[in-house]
């Protein structure tokens, strides 16, 4: 069954009521809200299952965790402390499937191994949208030698920092640990495609920007809990037949979760829209949902910037998810969508 999620912005009371007020399944939780994850890496096991209550009271599910770049930046960027990081995601792993949370999502992104700190790189809002509406504007022509990674095996000098195969030997590194542990926990995990759908970008050689290197990662890690945190926009944006990907993939079962944005343009120009007004028809991609027997969460995830909006973006939240449940409603019933 299709169903509706969100990115939860935290976890406080208000915040989640404001959510079932939507009408939203459930949603995805940031593992650094995680009780006991800020103090000592690892879940607090009473605290989550007092939060699973509290989403239960409201009718809603934890959809999944979604896996912060900040938490594994050791690991994105090669270094010590990756250990540790590996050590307490292993555990929190285990936890999660102990509680029936069946699903954690991953960015695994080397160029992002600084989100926590720094912006994206090339990325912008932009004040064009319908009636200035602003819109978050990825450039390539913005990007300058001085946003190129610091971390990495190649030469300094160079404009390849981090090479493909160094990508991969990293998220090797990542799976060794975690894939055993999500499969006896019976954890899935989710990867989300690299975004901005380049390469290099930032001086790091991208694996994961197409359907081509997600059928790589997949032939990787041949194994029913890694599949993928589908995004339509990003796979889109790389000039890949996003529908096809689509359609192909929840033919195959791997379609775990989907972020479900529009996007106007291609690689190296992009804006990020209103689901009704960009590139490709949204109702087609939620008629291939149905049509794939795909079962799980679809959500928003970024969102255009309407006046007089707070930080939390709450009005374009539910303007998305209004759009959404409707879209879903139409594709069960049988009629098409706009």
């Amino acid at each position: 069954m299709i169903k509706i999620g969100l990115r939860f912005v935290d976890t406080s009371q208000a915040h989640l009521q404001y959510a079932a007020q939507l009408g939203v399944d459930g949603g995805f939780v940031r593992i650094d809200h995680l009780p006991g994850i800020a103090q000592t890496g690892r879940i607090d096991r009473p605290k989550l299952r007092e939060l699973i209550t509290r989403l239960e009271d409201l009718k809603m599910d934890i959809a999944g965790i979604e896996l912060r770049r900040s938490h594994i930046a050791g690991v994105l960027k090669g270094e010590p402390a990756a250990t540790k990081e590996l050590a307490d995601l292993r555990e929190s792993v285990r936890t999660l499937g102990g509680e029936g949370i069946s699903l954690v999502t991953c960015g695994f992104s080397v160029a992002h191994a600084d989100e926590h700190l720094h912006p994206w790189r090339g990325y912008s809002d932009e004040p064009g949208g319908r009636a200035g509406t602003l819109l978050r504007t990825f450039d390539a022509a913005k990007l300058r030698d001085s946003d190129l990674v610091t971390w990495g095996v190649g030469d300094p000098k160079s404009a390849i920092r981090v090479p493909e195969t160094e990508v991969w030997r990293r998220l090797d590194g990542f799976m060794e640990h975690i894939l055993p542990a999500a499969e006896s926990a019976g954890v899935r995990l989710g990867f989300h495609p690299n975004d901005p759908p380049m390469s290099p970008y930032r001086g790091v050689e991208q694996p994961l920007i197409n359907p081509d290197g997600y059928d790589r990662l997949l032939a990787r890690y041949p194994s029913d809990n890694v599949g993928l945190l589908f995004c339509l926009g990003t796979i889109y944006e790389s000039g890949a037949d996003m529908p096809a990907a689509l359609r192909a993939f929840g033919e195959q079962g791997k379609l775990f979760a989907i972020h479900f944005r529009n996007v106007r343009g291609l690689v190296p120009r992009f804006e990020e829209v209103f689901q009704d007004e960009g590139d490709y028809n949204s109702s087609d991609q939620m008629r291939t949902l149905h049509d794939v027997g795909f079962d799980g969460f679809v959500m928003p995830d970024h969102y255009p910037g309407l006046l007089g909006d707070n930080d939390a973006q709450d009005r374009a939240r539910a303007w998305c998810v209004g759009y959404l449940r409707a879209l879903v409603q139409a594709t069960k019933n049988g009629r098409g969508g706009a």
